[in-house]
């Protein structure tokens, strides 16, 4: 039985590491929830002059 054991616990040791290996990126496939600071618009005078 303890033969058994750590025959069992080497193999899924083993094929537990190759799927860690190959597995997907994990870093696309939650969006970036930090947003970036407003930038100020620079405020201007109209030029149109009201009709008197």
């Amino acid at each position: 039985m303890k033969t058994f054991f750590i025959a069992f616990l080497m193999s899924t040791s083993f094929l537990t590491a190759q799927a860690q290996a190959f597995s997907l990126s994990m870093d696309n496939l939650v969006r970036d929830l930090n947003f970036p600071d407003p930038i100020a618009e620079p405020v201007t005078k109209d030029k149109v002059q009201p009709e008197r």
